[in-house]
């Protein structure tokens, strides 16, 4: 397996355990109230890490090529069914990084890498039903709608 992929724009680069630290905080970022945690968010960074590296097929950090060392996000293959020949693709990316094409970057060599790795033919997306950037960029991608229920959106992209 490739530990790191890229174009000419992002480095996407296979999560370690030395990642861990900037790794968790993209989901808990430090000074939030410590009072009302989940039960993920009570994990230690290395725990998480470990965790999330468990569920996925693979799972990389996002790196800009001009500055190889800060991550900057995180894109990952999750939940393959090799019967149905798709797999679930998700990420997120620190907010500073919003709105200047990465994560749109990041999937493109994501699905590509899913395409020949896995032999899959269809790449599937889940997100928040009030998750109002998400559903605008998964629909820039060519992701459709396919189910949903009260919380979440299911949509596919076929390849």
């Amino acid at each position: 397996m490739k530990t790191k992929l890229n174009d000419e724009k992002i480095l996407l680069q296979q999560l370690t355990i030395n990642d861990s630290l900037i790794f968790h905080s993209l989901y808990f970022p430090s000074g939030r109230d410590k009072q009302n945690l989940a039960a993920e968010e009570t994990k230690t960074p290395i725990e998480f890490t470990k965790h999330i590296i468990s569920l996925c097929n693979n799972i990389f950090t996002i790196r800009l090529i001009d500055n190889p060392t800060k991550i900057i996000g995180e894109c990952a293959l999750h939940d393959l069914n090799k019967e149905r020949k798709e797999i679930e693709i998700g990420g997120t990316l620190f907010p500073e990084y919003w709105g200047q094409g990465i994560m749109a970057s990041a999937f493109q060599i994501l699905i590509e890498f899913a395409k020949q790795e896995y032999a899959v033919n269809k790449i599937i997306a889940k997100t928040e039903i009030t998750n109002d950037k998400a559903l605008r960029f998964a629909d820039k991608l060519g992701f459709k709608k396919i189910t949903q229920n009260d919380q979440t959106i299911i949509l596919e992209k076929m390849i």
